[in-house]
């Protein structure tokens, strides 16, 4: 029976599709919309008894279109991205609920645990994040006495070493203060690709940004932030 319960959890491919359509369209926009009244825009788990699921669209409209069914009227908020994923999934999460990402009213829907929509979005959001550094033209980051100041972090019982980007000094700067580092330094975008992450790469060291500000940071070997660059 638990194997049974657990395939009836698995998301289809029409939903992780229309999953996939929402995080691309939310970093896009840099937008999610849901109900103006937010209450409304809950609903019961089709899926796991005793959860809610909160409502939001990447397009307006759909948006307004489930209001009208929903609310009687097509009053919509629109959560900046910075917002929805600092404040709203977190909540989410903390209150075991779901996320309803473009809702239709389908027999299923789909429903997404708030912490794996996050890592989406974050992940969606690597080649603005990208781009936008190739315009700033540096990046920031701290350092001890013997170099770049290297964080070792616990995941899965094992340790991990990596570097902290930053894309502004003053982020840098209150990193320092907190972590005991002796300066701030400035790296040319065209250095750190040509030698910081190849030196980076060399040691084993992982390469931590923060894709959407205030989200929390997202891990990358230094290999796969090349591609980006490659890609951006």
């Amino acid at each position: 029976m638990g194997y049974v319960h657990a395939m009836l959890q698995l998301p289809r491919i029409p939903e992780l599709a229309q999953r996939d359509r929402f995080v691309r369209r939310a970093v896009k926009e840099g937008r999610v919309l849901t109900l103006a009244d937010e209450q409304l825009a809950s609903v019961a788990s089709q899926k796991l008894a005793g959860r809610s699921v909160q409502l939001f669209w990447s397009s307006p409209i759909e948006a307004k279109r489930w209001a009208e069914a929903l609310a009687g009227d097509d009053a919509l908020q629109i959560i900046p991205l910075p917002t929805f994923a600092t404040d709203i999934l977190p909540g989410i999460g903390a209150a075991k609920g779901m996320a309803g990402t473009d809702w239709v009213a389908d027999p299923i829907e789909a429903e997404i645990d708030p912490a794996d929509l996050l890592l989406r979005l974050k992940t969606e959001s690597l080649n603005l994040y990208v781009a936008n550094l190739e315009a700033h033209g540096e990046v920031y980051l701290v350092a001890g006495d013997a170099g770049p100041l290297v964080e070792i972090v616990q995941r899965r019982q094992a340790e991990v070493k990596r570097l902290v980007l930053f894309t502004t000094r003053q982020d840098a700067e209150r990193y320092m203060k907190r972590s005991g580092g002796a300066s701030v330094m400035s790296d040319p975008v065209a250095d750190f690709r040509g030698s910081t992450l190849r030196w980076a790469a060399e040691r084993g060291y992982e390469i931590a940004i923060e894709p959407i500000l205030g989200a929390g940071p997202l891990d990358l070997k230094p290999q796969a932030l090349a591609a980006r660059f490659s890609a951006a």
